[in-house]
């Protein structure tokens, strides 16, 4: 009787199919960004990564899928930068001038990184529209990108509400959606003007509009929750 199979392989085997994912999504943003979506091919990414299509296959069912874990990828990366710029700046606030000047500060640095980073590489919003397009016009992909846009929406929903906190503001799960809602949008047009005319929507741009969104309407909450506890208190007896 042969001894039993270790468990060890199988494991290197897993970590070995997560390295070639990795290097073949890296690889193939280098090949759309270059060629678009259409001049993209399944074999020219396999070539890049130094793998074969066969490899490429066992990874992803197709270039639709391919691009969309890409695309869903790179934002999820460049939503967390903007979240941790946003809370260094957050930091430096509060020990600087205390948590009234921290929302507008927090925001204004998120808006900033996310443009300073978009507009280093207009490549990327290239085929972020190309596929948000194609996305429109395929109902199956339009709906998974609408679910993964929901989760990424409540990722900045929960940094907003924190930082309303931190404000001493109650904006509420909507509020905190619809801002987020706003600000992806914001860094979408901002970066669509950018592709035509740089000079149009500068990283401060984006930077300077979130932190009066946010300020003001962290400081419309904050009086409306200061009202609502107001009107709590029993009448004092003359």
């Amino acid at each position: 009787m042969g001894e039993p199979k270790s468990a060890v392989p199988a494991r290197r085997r897993r970590e070995k199919k997560k390295d070639v994912r990795a290097k073949l999504l890296l690889s193939a943003f280098g090949v759309f960004a270059e060629r678009g979506y259409d001049g993209a091919s399944l074999e020219r990414v396999a070539e890049a990564a130094g793998f074969s299509k066969g490899a490429v296959y066992s990874n992803f069912a197709s270039k639709d899928e391919l691009v969309f874990e890409l695309v869903a990828a790179k934002i999820d990366e460049r939503i967390e930068e903007a979240r941790g710029a946003a809370e260094k700046r957050a930091a430096k606030a509060r020990a600087a001038k205390g948590s009234a000047a921290t929302a507008g500060d927090a925001a204004a640095a998120a808006g900033r990184e996310l443009r300073a980073v978009g507009a280093a590489d207009p490549a990327w919003q290239l085929l972020f529209l190309e596929f948000w397009i194609r996305c429109a016009r395929n109902e199956e992909l339009r709906a998974k990108l609408a679910q993964r846009r929901l989760a990424m929406r409540g990722r900045i929903a929960d940094l907003v509400e924190a930082q309303a906190a931190t404000a001493g503001a109650r904006l509420g799960r909507a509020g905190a959606m619809d801002l987020a809602t706003t600000v992806l949008a914001l860094s979408n047009g901002l970066g669509i003007e950018g592709i035509i005319d740089p000079k149009a929507a500068p990283p401060r741009l984006l930077g300077d509009i979130l932190s009066r969104i946010v300020a003001g309407s962290f400081q419309a909450a904050a009086g409306s929750t200061a009202a609502a506890s107001e009107a709590r208190r029993p009448a004092r007896k003359e």
